[in-house]
């Protein structure tokens, strides 16, 4: 029997005398969508000096030459220098380029991390942060989860295009504000959709600056969290890939939120860990990584009209738990949510009626 790789169709019939027809996978499919559960993701160059332990190879610092810098998380800061904290986030990993020609650009082939479907080719790299970018969209077990390959000199992909891991995805490059040729580098997010809705949210509640305007649709970054690539690219190279589910386990809680019970289905309900659901509870504490990822959320009985600031670790002069700027000193030794915060908590809870 555990050889078996096929499906077999039962026929059973209903008191109505109709027949019923039912599907049996047989052991080899469904060991084959177990192995799905984890994706064996790829380092998107050739560059893997961080499985040799030579980090100063594999990250590119900004013009601060702090190594740190390069790494996904709270590792810049908007300070003086030397900084005394890093309360800037970063949401991605800058790799270093390993090839360069004549005139010194960058010639690494960027090539996909996982199987996956290519969502979004940006060439105009006046309108994102990061330049010239190409997003593919992979499936973590049955949770969407995107690569992001910013930065790009070039792609040679298009938007529909079904592309395997190793395929070639662009040339790196240093698009976008602020680079130079010597900073030149890939930037590689591994990030989770928030909200399907997000361009509707934007257009209905007209959010103002840092928000507006939205060039990017549903792609903009604002949409799009995630966690530490490095981390994901180390564990498969280890031969040990993780679960979505397991990934996700090992975030950091930084704050938590109550809400109002969403209504609708909203992109991140996917993936957060539930607990006390659909049990008739009038709100949601909304459990949130430092940077603003939503990990679980456990029904109250409490009702709330808006999103209020639950919990955060800390003080508000830690600014490790600054949490992206979406919490912040309310003035009386304690933290609110910000004005950033309340918008990113409406536009994490907007779903159409």
């Amino acid at each position: 029997m555990a050889g078996w790789t096929g499906m077999l169709v039962g026929v059973i019939f209903g008191r109505a005398g109709r027949a019923l027809v039912f599907w049996l996978m047989a052991p080899g499919l469904l060991g084959s969508g177990q192995a799905e559960e984890r994706i064996d993701w790829q380092f998107p160059t050739e560059n893997r000096a961080l499985v040799a332990n030579h980090p100063e190879k594999f990250y590119q610092p900004t013009i601060s030459r702090r190594l740190i810098s390069g790494m996904f998380g709270f590792v810049r800061t908007a300070g003086a220098e030397p900084a005394r904290i890093f309360e800037h986030f970063h949401k991605g990993i800058d790799i270093r380029p390993l090839h360069r020609d004549a005139l010194g650009e960058p010639t690494d082939e960027v090539r996909a991390s996982a199987d996956g479907d290519v969502v979004r080719v940006n060439l105009d790299e006046k309108i994102s942060d990061y330049g010239k970018q190409v997003i593919v969209r992979h499936l973590w077990g049955s949770q969407p989860v995107y690569t992001i390959y910013g930065h790009l000199a070039s792609a040679c992909v298009e938007v529909g295009q079904r592309v395997k891991a190793g395929d070639q995805v662009g040339v790196m490059g240093w698009t976008g504000p602020g680079l130079t040729r010597d900073r030149a580098h890939l930037h590689l997010e591994i990030a989770f959709q928030l909200n399907e809705k997000f361009a509707d949210w934007v257009k209905a509640s007209k959010p103002g600056r840092f928000w507006e305007p939205n060039r990017n649709g549903e792609w903009n970054g604002l949409n799009l969290m995630g966690v530490d690539p490095a981390a994901l690219l180390k564990a498969a190279q280890e031969g040990k890939p993780m679960s979505c589910r397991e990934c996700l386990s090992s975030q950091p809680s930084g704050f938590v939120v109550r809400v109002p019970v969403p209504r609708g289905r909203i992109g991140w309900m996917q993936w957060v860990e539930k607990e006390g659901i659909g049990n008739g509870e009038q709100s949601w504490d909304l459990e949130m990584t430092p940077w603003g990822l939503p990990l679980k959320a456990r029904g109250r009985v409490e009702r709330v009209e808006i999103a209020e600031l639950g919990s955060v670790p800390g003080r508000p002069n830690e600014g490790r738990y600054y949490c992206r700027g979406l919490v912040g000193p309310d003035g009386k030794s304690g933290m609110k949510l910000s004005k950033l915060g309340e918008q990113t908590m409406g536009m994490l809870l907007y779903a159409e009626e």
